[in-house]
């Protein structure tokens, strides 16, 4: 069911106008020059450019019981207790919104951002903390939309980054409860959340589930295993309730095997009978009790027995003493002489002593007990309330309920027992336990070593949407008649993405428009062959190709072309880009831009594709224009290519391919790569650029150690493929995009003043709206880059 998660990238949805921030925010007012035009983004302040500051970084965990058991609370309280000693600012995330704990009525925060956010003082809103509902999840994966969901957590995740600012962010992995089940497998779904999120994950696994340690080794390897296939990366693991008197036993021999696999064990906690237990305050909630006489804090008791009193006084209290405990007694409201007698009895050294008492049958409007009885609890308590606060408590709290004895009974054997924020002492002992029976250093070691960024395929979009979002371009199309262009400026405009200019007759397009039904009332329309801008495009146009004695009647017969008209627009600043090619030829799109937007520093046009595969993000360039490129031109492809990258959020790591990797081989070719690389890191040393590399020791760590010795910085982990021929190129990236059903998003002309870029006239709306922003990415950059004051400016 989660398989096509990746076929739904770019469809998060975004409110016209809406800018409340995220890290991808950080990242797009990050665009800098670096002293030659060449715009960089940082990345979380992972990488940054010159002169740009480090951006706020959140560090993250993903915590989750791989079983869906609803245990890691008491974990959940422990972690946050002890990072808020290294990160005070600490902040908890739901992607999907567990039940609140008025399970019944389904109202109220989800009962972990109730719990945490009261025990640390978390100042946070309940409803930024959670992404979507169960059911809104339960919804999307039973009509097979993973990917919206995912999209939907990515951007919530994003933003609530982004307004709180924290230096910690504990998530919440999904996990079973009520009745409202996630359906489908719950491990690969929390990998998939985890890895969108980029999280690294804290596995969870009741012992008392396993037959024994053997069998928890290998309930542990296969979730560990489940989780990588998805891309998620596993931190370490935490076993809970063990044996007490077997914890040694079992941290020395599941250290010892799991190591064996390479998973760190970080702490075997034993069983806890306190947090094991249903307390009063428990009950209380669930059967939304009425306190009649007592103090609230009295409700933090052990409810270890519950006994019901339907028996004479004299009888009541022999059978409470024969049990040696301290029960709750539950009783008719009506029955005033167990009252008495029983707080009597508190007040005898000899007892018996209880816990409290539950009046049933309390009905609204009547009294719950006798005014008799009531002024003698009110008497025996009023002596104490001006030293509650000393830490004196009375004997026991009385309380009431509107359910019958039964039904009291039953409901009270069907609590699950869990921590209340009003449950003092289960907090202070999950927090204790945590520090007694975790590696907690060893936990904050792995949190602060440094990863590697990788641009996954919805950060990515997210990083484009983002832009979009903050600086809207205008974006002309020249094809409006086209229903899939018509459809992606609804869409486009709807969004905020862009501001779309389409290019025809306002009736004809406007009719189309009504008869496919969209609205495209929010896009300017501009007849270009009785545009009042004509002449002032016919003069620039012939200035522009004077060499090739261009006359005032031939520009204008070229400008009735509509792609010629929308590039026009774009170079004299009237529009900021072009998309175009849904029914034109690459040639008849990308030949106007060839003509008059090439520039001066870099003559050279080129293209390159964003390659999203499913756990990142790739540039292959050039797959669309240059043929057989020789050195210099495959140098200034590849230096093109990694300010390309930057500009789109993606750490430049450029590998030149050859079949040959670092003179394994031999041949002009190999020759020719060898010659570009040379160039490129002569004119671009900042730039991290080898080569020549064949593909799988650019993009694969484990093949890169085999084939490439010495350091490197590029091996394993290109980001941008520079293919040496058009051959070679065009024909790579199909083949990935097959097999792989990577979404690849291109061609991206670069080397322009202004971007125009080529569509495939088998697009679909989603690709219109890809290549849209894109183009509109590139528009911000070249803008950047404009406005810096020294430098000339490279084109996107």
């Amino acid at each position: 069911m989660l398989r096509n998660v990746q076929r739904v990238i770019g469809k998060t949805t975004y409110r016209p106008g809406q800018t409340t921030g995220s890290d991808v925010d950080a990242w797009a007012a990050c665009i800098k020059a670096d002293g030659r035009g060449h715009g960089l983004l940082a990345h979380q302040g992972r990488w940054l450019s010159a002169g740009t500051n480090k951006q706020h970084q959140t560090k993250t965990l993903y915590v989750m019981n791989v079983e869906g058991k609803r245990t890691t609370g008491p974990l959940l309280i422990g972690l946050l207790d002890y990072i808020q000693r290294w990160l005070p600012n600490v902040g908890y995330f739901e992607p999907i919104a567990g039940e609140p704990f008025r399970a019944d009525t389904g109202v109220g925060a989800s009962r972990y951002v109730e719990l945490l956010t009261k025990a640390f003082d978390i100042k946070d809103a309940p409803e930024d903390m959670t992404a979507v509902s169960r059911r809104e999840a339960v919804s999307a994966l039973a009509h097979e939309k993973p990917g919206e969901l995912l999209d939907r957590v990515f951007a919530s995740f994003q933003d609530y980054k982004a307004k709180y600012k924290h230096d910690f962010v504990l998530v919440g992995g999904t996990h079973e409860e009520g009745a409202i089940n996630v359906p489908g497998n719950r491990l690969e779904l929390n990998a998939r959340l985890a890895a969108s999120l980029d999280a690294p994950v804290l596995m969870v696994l009741d012992a008392n589930s396993a037959t024994g340690i053997d069998d928890l080794v290998n309930k542990a390897l296969v979730s560990r295993n489940g989780l990588t296939e998805e891309r998620a990366e596993v931190m370490g693991l935490i076993v809970n309730k063990v044996p007490l008197r077997e914890r040694a036993l079992y941290r020395a021999q599941l250290a010892r095997e799991l190591g064996k696999h390479g998973l760190p064990l970080l702490g075997v906690a034993p069983f806890n009978p306190l947090i094991s237990s249903v307390r009063m305050d428990e009950i209380q909630a669930a059967l939304s009790v009425d306190i009649v006489s007592g103090r609230k804090h009295q409700t933090d008791l052990t409810v270890n027995q519950v006994y019901v009193a339907t028996a004479d006084l004299d009888t009541t209290l022999a059978r409470i003493s024969d049990l040696g405990t301290r029960p709750l007694v539950v009783t008719d409201r009506s029955r005033s002489d167990l009252l008495l007698g029983l707080t009597a009895a508190s007040e005898s050294p000899v007892g018996p002593h209880i816990s409290g008492i539950l009046c049933t049958n309390s009905t609204k409007g009547q009294a719950d007990i006798s005014t008799y009885v009531q002024h003698i609890l009110d008497a025996k308590r009023a002596p104490h309330a001006a030293i509650e606060d000393t830490g004196f408590t009375a004997a026991f709290p009385v309380m009431s309920t509107k359910f019958g004895t039964w039904d009291t009974i039953t409901a009270i054997d069907r609590i699950q027992p869990s921590i209340r924020p009003t449950s003092v002492a289960k907090i202070k002992e999950a927090k204790e336990m945590f520090q007694d029976h975790v590696d907690g250093g060893q936990l904050i070691s792995a949190l602060e070593a440094e990863r590697e960024f990788v641009m996954t395929p919805k950060m990515f979009m997210h990083t484009i949407n983002r832009i979009c979002l903050r600086q809207p371009q205008r974006i002309v199309l020249p094809e409006a008649m086209d229903p899939r262009v018509l459809a992606a400026a609804e869409e486009l405009t709807a969004r905020g993405l862009a501001k779309i200019i389409l290019l025809g007759e306002a009736e004809p397009v406007q009719a189309e428009a009504r008869r496919l039904g969209l609205d495209i009332s929010q896009c300017e329309i501009v007849d270009h062959l009785n545009a009042p801008q004509l002449d002032r495009y016919v003069d620039r146009l012939v200035e522009a190709r004077k060499k090739k004695n261009l006359t005032p009647d031939g520009a204008r017969d070229l400008l009735h072309d509509a792609n010629y008209f929308g590039t026009m627009m774009t170079m004299c600043g009237d529009a900021d880009g072009m998309v175009s090619g849904a029914r034109h030829t690459t040639a008849a799109t990308i030949r106007p831009g060839l003509q008059v937007l090439r520039t001066k520093d870099s003559p050279l046009v080129s293209s390159v594709f964003f390659m999203c595969l499913p756990d990142k993000v790739l540039i292959y360039g050039d797959c669309a224009v240059n043929v057989l490129p020789n050195a210099e031109e495959l140098s200034q492809i590849a230096t093109t290519s990694a300010d390309t990258a930057a500009a789109f959020g993606i750490e430049p790591r450029v590998a030149v391919l050859s079949y040959s990797t670092f003179g394994s081989g031999s041949g002009p070719e190999v020759d020719k790569v060898t010659e570009a690389v040379k160039i490129a890191q002569e004119r671009r040393p900042d730039l991290k650029l080898e080569g020549p590399l064949q593909y799988d020791a650019a993009v694969d760590p484990e093949v890169a150690k085999t084939k490439v010795k010495g350091e490197s910085q590029v091996a394993g982990r290109a980001t941008v493929c520079i293919f040496p021929s058009l051959d070679t190129g065009n024909n790579t990236y199909k083949a990935v995009q097959q097999s792989t059903h990577a979404i690849a998003i291109g061609p991206i002309l670069q080397g322009l003043t202004r971007p125009v870029n080529d569509l495939s006239r088998g697009c679909t709306v989603v690709d219109i709206v890809n290549t849209v922003t894109c183009t509109a990415v590139q528009a911000v950059a070249i803008k950047e880059r404009e406005a810096q004051p020294a430098g000339g400016a490279a084109a996107a």
